[in-house]
């Protein structure tokens, strides 16, 4: 009875929330950085070179959407060479399959989420929303790690709390790719909502390491647009 009482109290906290969440329309929104709305979600492309690509993240829904918007940005799937997740939840890897020129690379410590280590939301019991599948073959990048793709440089940052195993990427020392790590809420840095945590406690304390980078300017976030001004941004916690 207790799993049944939480488990409606779950879906009617995740309607609330999702009714919460602003998406980007698809567009580009810095030189050579571009925003893909796919359904309940928005990921990002980062331009490489002259004709290259790697995305951070992949969307949700599925890949005839997705093919729709990169057709709006005249961008190939071929040409998308590397993804990045964040963490591994339905929404943020839809379009794997789409680009099948790309390495796909995954947080280390977001292995346990698939590999069924760890449950998704430790709160809900076993249940079906705590099973992740990737089903896509995969690299492990380690906090810190840097990957340099011609004149871009992608930095892994270990932001536990949304899952686990959750990354934030850090591009050219400028902007940051945050997934589901934080929401923006009138311009401010909060937590992402507490009902699709992992941990609230844990999350908090990744906001606090990422208002310690010097010198970015940007934050993307999956479910609550973009902010150009870094540090007013977090200003709560640093």
């Amino acid at each position: 009875m207790r799993t049944v009482i939480d488990l409606i109290a779950f879906l009617r906290e995740r309607k609330r929330a999702i009714a919460q969440m602003r998406h980007l329309d698809t567009q580009e929104i810095a030189d050579g950085i571009y925003a893909v709305r796919s359904k309940g979600a928005n990921f990002f492309i980062v331009k490489v070179g002259v004709e290259g690509y790697i995305a951070i993240d992949a969307g949700g829904g599925n890949e005839n959407l997705i093919a729709a918007e990169l057709k709006k940005l005249s961008i190939k799937p071929e040409k998308i060479t590397a993804v990045f997740l964040t963490h591994t939840d339905f929404d943020h890897i839809a379009a794997l399959g789409l680009f099948k020129a790309a390495t796909i690379y995954l947080p280390e410590q977001e292995v346990q989420m698939i590999d069924g280590t760890s449950l998704r939301l430790p709160h809900m019991g076993e249940s079906r929303f705590n099973h992740n599948k990737l089903g896509y073959s995969y690299t492990t990048v380690a906090d810190g790690e840097e990957l340099r793709f011609k004149d871009v440089a992608v930095r892994c940052i270990l932001t536990p709390g949304h899952t686990e195993g959750s990354a934030s990427y850090l591009v050219n020392s400028t902007y940051l790719f945050v997934g589901d790590n934080l929401s923006l809420r009138e311009g401010k840095v909060d937590l992402f909502n507490s009902v699709f945590n992992a941990s609230d406690d844990v999350q908090r304390q990744s906001l606090h390491d990422l208002a310690r980078i010097q010198g970015a300017q940007y934050i993307f976030t999956a479910h609550y647009g973009f902010s150009d001004d870094y540090q007013a941004a977090f200003e709560d916690f640093m």
